[in-house]
This record gives C-alpha cells, sequence and structure tokens, in this order.
C-alpha cells in the first residue's frame, strides 16, 4: 500500500465533473494506492483520517474547526409505515457507532413517488474516522462538510442549503452543487472517490476556507 497527498489550486482540471465550476474551487486529496485486499482499505481509511487531519492542524488549531455530515436514505423496506418509524438516524444506529454526532436532524422528501430522509448531524474531531467510513461507504449517502471559526454556522441552515438545492433524480446527495455553492461560501466540502486499486479522500474548498 503507498498513500500520499496530491494539493490542486484548480479541481476543474482534475475533476470531469467539475468543469463547468469556478476555477478558485481547490482540492486535497488523500490517495491510497496497491489496495489489494479489503484490509489493505479498511487501514487506509484509518491513515486517511490521520493525515487529514494533520493537514486541518497546519491551518488551524483543530478545535477551530466544525463538521458536519449530510446523510440521504432511500426506503428499503417493503413498508413505509416501518421507514416512517426509523426515519433515518435511528436506522443508521443499526449499523452505525454514532456517540458524538449530535444536533441531529432528518427531514422527509420526495422524489418523484419515492420517500427519502435527508439529515444532518454535528460531531468533532473525535468521530473523524467514523464520518470517513460513512462517506468511503457510499460517496452518494453522505458527505463531510467543514467549517472553520470564521464561519459558524448551524446544521439546519447547512440542511436548509442542501434541500434547497434538492436530491439527483437517482435520490442521491447533489454532491457536484454543493461542492460548487458550499465552497463559495467558505466551507470545505469531502467526498470519496475510488477505482479498483485506488481509494482517495478528496476535500474541496476555496481560499476563503483556509
Amino acid at each position: 500500500m503507498k498513500t500520499y497527498l496530491e494539493e490542486h489550486s484548480d479541481a476543474t482540471r482534475i475533476f470531469p465533473w467539475l468543469a463547468d465550476a469556478s476555477s478558485s474551487i481547490r482540492c486535497l486529496c488523500v490517495v491510497g494506492e496497491m489496495l489489494l485486499f479489503p484490509e489493505d482499505i479498511v487501514q487506509f481509511k484509518q491513515i486517511s483520517s490521520e493525515m487529514f487531519r494533520d493537514e486541518l492542524a497546519k491551518k488551524h488549531a483543530l478545535s477551530t474547526y466544525r463538521f458536519y455530515v449530510v446523510v440521504c436514505v432511500r426506503n428499503e423496506f417493503q413498508s413505509k409505515r416501518i421507514f416512517d418509524y426509523y426515519k433515518l438516524w435511528r436506522l443508521l444506529e443499526r449499523e452505525e457507532m454514532l456517540e458524538g454526532f449530535t444536533s441531529r436532524i432528518e427531514v422527509l422528501v420526495q422524489v418523484g413517488k419515492e420517500p427519502y430522509y435527508v439529515g444532518i448531524a454535528e460531531f468533532g474531531i473525535e468521530q473523524l474516522t467514523t464520518a470517513i467510513e460513512m462517506i468511503s461507504d457510499s460517496p452518494a449517502m453522505y458527505t463531510i462538510i467543514c467549517a472553520n471559526h470564521d464561519r459558524p454556522s448551524h446544521c439546519q441552515e447547512l440542511l436548509d442549503q442542501v434541500l434547497e438545492i434538492g436530491l439527483t433524480e437517482s435520490g442521491n446527495l447533489p454532491v457536484v452543487e454543493m461542492v460548487t455553492t458550499l465552497t463559495a461560501q467558505g466551507y470545505a466540502i469531502c467526498t470519496w472517490g475510488s477505482s479498483s486499486e485506488e481509494q482517495e479522500l478528496q476535500c474541496f474548498y476555496t481560499a476563503a476556507f483556509l
């Protein structure tokens, strides 16, 4: 396994899906290569969390950052009543250790005829590895938002912006629009990319985040 950092001053030249976005969007990537076995991927998720944390600490004291995870889930139950019982966070608690994820909000939305729950929670630096595991397992369902001390915000305000953008037609988080909209406001957006033998944590931001 090989791990390293890549920094791109113009993310639009590296990521085709950002081709129409502002050239001011930068990207920090924590890359893992030659991940041949499942245990390599598990190890890299921990390593990527540590490397990302170290990079954040070079910019500001870690205590000045606030972290949020945005989530969407679709109804996998035969009954909508069961889905409405579990909603989002109660459903995730069946699969994830969510201690330390606070200020949880969840909202029911419709995409066509299909019901989804979209939610947000704040978490601390101690839960960063757990949050990275979430986004790496399903980048279409999970996204991390980072704010620094100059960007005080609340979960409801951020969720309102995501809901205003809306989910994609396939019911996924609108990652492209979140990157372009929220980085322009000084936030950083973290997502996950992968190929057959390579994985990477991708953090998009502008100079306003630094």
